[in-house]
């Protein structure tokens, strides 16, 4: 069997489990086992803390006054009237995964964050006061589908932990010493309860109690402020497509085209908003959409289940929007290259493809950015 690709494999999101035998056993992970997404997570085991490596972690950015386009998206809103007036609005901290900014603000003295993607800007409510989870003062005041959470935390704490319901780590975030804000990317969805507790350098256990947040309040303002591109190629081939859906999709205009295959009468093109993953498929049946039906378990490259048009196998899905090429290996002796644009990755399966590892039924790839550094090198489901 061929390995056109260097054989290192990632480690899929059943880590928990793995993690939890390989430490009652007293074992260290296999060399080659490769955490394949970001930010610091924590995993309690038997008591005792393990750090793990999840999503690339955000990094900061700097920043002076609030944003054009977090005020202009007030505006455009008629909520100013709701908000201190824009003079009084001082960043203090922002932090970037992607597209993706988030910047915290203090504004008449309150707390305010803004979301920032390629299409959308979201604002918090400075005039919500957020509930706090049982036993602290820590509670969220934005929380959107990207991921993303931010809130204050109670002053006592030096850093914030945030978790799943069942003690599995998501993140340990600093706490900004004068504002007592925080903010993480957690590549979690909104109605998955997360839980908070402090966090302390050095610790080998946790440090005091977990407890449940809260919901966050509503934004003040979530808009579509920069519409996708409708005018290149693959832009004017999505809006075609998504006008010719039988059911209009929510919030078409935030999606961003990515790549596009032709077979003939067959078109598939890949689509990207803050949220969500789409391939909008034509063909002498007319539009159909799949939304986020991901397949496999790989992070951060992953494959979009879309069936075969006249007779060719989609190999589509999504990458880091930082990401500029793709080498894949099909079991077919050669590496293939499969374009990528827009945080998105699209090829027909070539003939004779087949699993590179029978044991998992998985293709091989390996993602790298302008710079030529490798984002992912791993598996991803073949069919």
């Amino acid at each position: 069997m061929s390995h056109a690709l260097p054989p290192r494999r990632e480690l899929p999101p059943e880590v928990r489990e793995r993690m939890r035998a390989t430490v009652r056993a007293g074992m260290t992970p296999r060399p080659g086992r490769a955490l394949a997404a970001a930010a610091a997570v924590v995993l309690l085991v038997g008591g005792v803390l393990i750090g793990v490596q999840f999503l690339r972690p955000a990094a900061p950015v700097a920043g002076a006054g609030v944003d054009d386009r977090c005020w202009a998206a007030i505006e455009s809103a008629g909520r100013t009237g709701q908000v201190p007036p824009r003079a009084e609005w001082q960043a203090t901290g922002s932090r970037a995964l992607g597209d993706d900014v988030v910047t915290s603000y203090l504004a008449g003295g309150k707390p305010v964050f803004c979301e920032t993607t390629a299409t959308t800007v979201t604002v918090s409510d400075p005039g919500a006061a957020p509930a706090s989870a049982p036993g602290s003062r820590t509670g969220l005041l934005l929380r959107t589908g990207t991921g993303l959470v931010a809130g204050v935390a109670d002053p006592s704490w030096p850093r914030i932990e945030l978790s799943l319901a069942d003690g599995l780590g998501v993140t340990v975030e600093p706490v900004t010493p004068r504002t007592g804000v925080f903010t993480a990317f957690t590549a979690t969805d909104p109605a998955t309860p997360l839980w908070a507790g402090m966090s302390v350098e050095g610790q080998t256990t946790r440090p005091g109690p977990r407890a449940e947040l809260p919901p966050a309040p509503a934004p003040l303002v979530s808009v579509v402020d920069v519409p996708g591109d409708r005018s290149s190629p693959a832009g004017r081939a999505l809006g075609e497509c998504l006008a010719a859906l039988p059911e209009p999709l929510d919030g078409a205009d935030g999606y961003q085209p990515g790549g596009m295959l032709d077979n003939g009468p067959y078109r598939v093109v890949l689509a990207r908003s803050a949220e969500h993953t789409v391939a909008c498929v034509t063909g002498p049946a007319g539009a159909t959409l799949h939304r986020d039906t991901f397949i496999g378990r790989s992070i951060p490259v992953r494959r979009l289940s879309v069936p075969a048009q006249g007779g060719k196998v989609p190999f589509v899905g999504l990458v880091p929007r930082s990401a500029t090429s793709m080498d894949a290996d099909f079991g077919t002796g050669e590496r293939v290259a499969v374009p990528v644009a827009n945080g998105t990755f699209g090829a027909w399966l070539p003939e004779g493809a087949k699993p590179v590892d029978p044991d998992t039924g998985d293709a091989w790839v390996r993602v790298t950015d302008a710079r030529g550094a490798t984002l992912y090198n791993g598996s991803v489901m073949l069919r």
